[in-house]
């Protein structure tokens, strides 16, 4: 049969690449994967007049044949029910084949060993009713006179046998799962180079009873199996929270590393078998087992902006700073918060990216709409409101972002009026006004809904498809709109259509925003972020993230850690320690500067050659989506 590609537009908002490889009204469930000699092979159930086990293979992991059946039998040679079969995992051990799989048994599965000269016919020779989740058994592997298989549960475990009949477990798992209730299921178990790599997934229950799968990997000693020489600190993917948010329910089956790629596959919604490439080759079958460190330079010139004693209207804070580049100078507008505690926005600018060559003495840009500012009596105290940031009790305008297109500089910031939900405005001032400095802006308009905190606007600076694009944040997420044009008549806002969310495992997985408006490079569009993590969460950190230039609600490559923290004194001392907040970044002369905000107290600069920024990004990358069929 040939497969069509159905799955794509649920996986537009998805962060991966996946390809559909079986969707057929007789298919009825992926049971496991293996690899041999050149081959991707697949195992699974189909139902036509009567249940049987099957097999596809691959030349190049995309395009999959059909390859014959298998027939599992029991210990007497009678044919196995093939209706409690769950999953299966296959090994090569010299002439002959070492098949695990997993049956259910009333309300538990229990792990049985199978053995063949080949795959069309395997024989049960051992049950193993202690052992709940699969394993595998490490191919044409011996430690002493002993076989080794590493099984799952709640956590991995080590069993030996010197004849694949009677097998011995040690008390002790080689590695508990991360949380009590968490479960680990083997994926793969291979030889390489320098040990044996076990990937395996693990997945969390929450209370809604949807599961949460991540993937792990870690290499034992080929000279001592229970050794560990490496385990992977961050997850090497994480399922997306759109899975479950769209109704989608998941279920893997099997892992496989291929050429440049680790190839993971899985059961959709009990219909649909499909693969995720995760691409380039990841970075634990490498010898040095390291990711490229992605990181920023921060200028020893920080801060380049302080609060000035003697100007009323900033003499408190100056800090996230928008930055764009215009006829050879860097034009940075701040944030700033003075003798009233009100926010509103000063101008600076610099040749070189790091010292300021001028810089106003007066505000460019002061609240004057009722959605910026609420009047107080005269000796009145600045009410404290849930909203407030950066110390500005009275709101004002806040955290702005500048995007120049064809003759014009739109501006987005953060309006807020001191007590209600911070929204997001909208501003644009004339190409010729702003060289000149005549701050001539037009009359800001609210694009974000009334009743919602939105902020962390950026506009792309060109358009998409024919369309505007902009990026906002509601908690927690990166939200995404397309929208025809820039002139918004304050009763149309966004909407939030597609969603870049945290990502649970790392160190972004309390909250991501938008930092600087999208940079367009030869490798996607580059995003700078700014996130907070469960495990660090008074903190604001930097992340990099490549979109894809036709469609950038596609993120390509995503930082596994961050590439700026705030370790600094003049990023914790201040009106909030332990922040890095960015709003703009510029490139020149193939060097990418980054402006920020630190400590909601100063402004900051951090640096790095583009290339090589983008080239080590590169390594954390996702992968793209292509179309894969199945022929029978």
């Amino acid at each position: 049969m040939r497969v069509e590609n159905i799955f794509v537009e649920k996986i537009n908002k998805v962060n991966m690449s996946v390809r559909t490889l079986l969707t057929d009204t007789n298919y009825f469930r992926g049971i496991g994967t293996y690899k041999y000699q050149n081959q991707v092979r697949l195992i699974y159930l189909l139902d036509q007049k009567e249940l049987s086990l099957q097999t596809s293979q691959s030349l190049d992991g995309v395009n999959f044949q059909n390859s014959g059946g298998i027939k599992l039998l029991d210990s007497r040679a009678r044919r196995i029910n093939l209706q409690n079969l769950t999953q299966m995992r296959i090994s090569r051990q010299s002439s002959q084949y070492a098949v695990t799989y997993l049956m259910k048994k009333g309300l538990i599965d229990s792990l049985s060993i199978g053995r063949g000269k080949n795959l069309q016919e395997v024989r049960n020779i051992a049950s193993l009713t202690q052992i709940n989740e699969i394993g595998q058994i490490v191919s044409d592997y011996r430690y002493g006179n002993d076989y080794v298989m590493y099984a799952g549960g709640r956590g991995i475990r080590i069993l030996t046998s010197p004849d694949l009949k009677k097998w011995r477990m040690d008390k002790k798992p080689l590695l508990s799962a991360n949380k009590e209730g968490d479960l680990v299921e083997i994926g793969a178990v291979e030889k390489i180079s320098h040990g044996i790599m076990l990937l395996y997934f693990q997945s969390q229950t929450y209370k809604n009873e949807k599961k949460f799968y991540s993937i792990g990997a870690i290499i034992f000693d080929n000279r001592d199996p229970r050794k560990i020489i490496y385990k992977s600190k961050e997850a090497i993917w994480e399922q997306p929270d759109e899975w479950n948010n769209s109704g989608m329910e998941a279920r893997p089956f099997g892992i496989v590393t291929w050429e440049a790629k680790l190839v993971s596959f899985w059961e959709l919604n009990r219909r649909e078998m499909v693969a995720i490439l995760h691409e380039p080759k990841p970075r634990f079958q490498r010898e040095d087992k390291t990711t490229p460190l992605i990181s920023l330079r921060k200028m020893k010139q920080n801060p380049i902006l302080k609060p000035i004693i003697d100007h009323f209207w900033e003499s408190k804070a100056t800090f996230n700073p928008a930055a764009v580049w215009d006829e050879g100078k860097i034009h940075i507008i701040y944030r700033a918060i003075g003798d009233h505690d009100m926010s509103m926005l000063g101008y600076a600018n610099t040749k070189d990216g790091v010292n300021i060559e001028e810089r106003s003495t007066e505000p460019i840009y002061v609240p004057t709409e009722p959605f910026e500012y609420q009047p107080q009596p005269a000796g009145n105290p600045i009410p404290l409101s849930l909203y407030a940031s950066g110390g500005g009790g009275y709101g004002g305008v806040e955290d702005p972002r500048i995007t120049k297109i064809g003759k014009k500089f739109y501006m987005t910031y953060v309006a807020y009026d001191g007590s209600r939900p911070p929204r997001v405005a909208l501003t644009s001032i004339e190409e010729s006004d702003f060289r000149k400095k005549n701050w001539k802006w037009a009359k800001p308009v609210l694009i974000s809904p009334p009743g919602m905190v939105d902020k962390n606007a950026v506009i792309f600076p060109e358009k998409i498809n024919g369309k505007y694009v902009i990026m906002h944040r509601i908690y927690p997420n990166i939200l995404i709109d397309y929208v025809d044009c820039l002139d918004f008549d304050g009763k149309t806002y966004l909407k939030g259509d597609f969603m870049i969310t945290p990502r649970r495992l790392f160190w972004d997985s309390r909250k991501v925003g938008a930092g600087a408006p999208p940079i367009k490079t030869d490798k996607g569009w580059l995003l700078i972020y700014h996130a907070i993590g469960e495990e660090d969460p008074g903190r604001y950190k930097m992340g990099a993230m490549l979109l894809d230039i036709a469609d950038p609600t596609k993120v390509l490559a995503r930082s596994f850690r961050p590439i700026l923290e705030p370790e600094e004194h003049y990023e914790n001392e201040g009106y909030k320690y332990g922040v890095a907040y960015p709003c703009g970044a510029v490139v020149v002369d193939n060097n990418l500067l980054v402006y920020y905000g630190g400590a909601d107290t100063v402004t900051c600069v951090a640096k790095a050659e583009l290339s090589s920024f983008l080239g080590e990004l590169s390594y954390h990358s996702i992968g793209e989506l292509k179309p894969v069929t199945i022929n029978g």
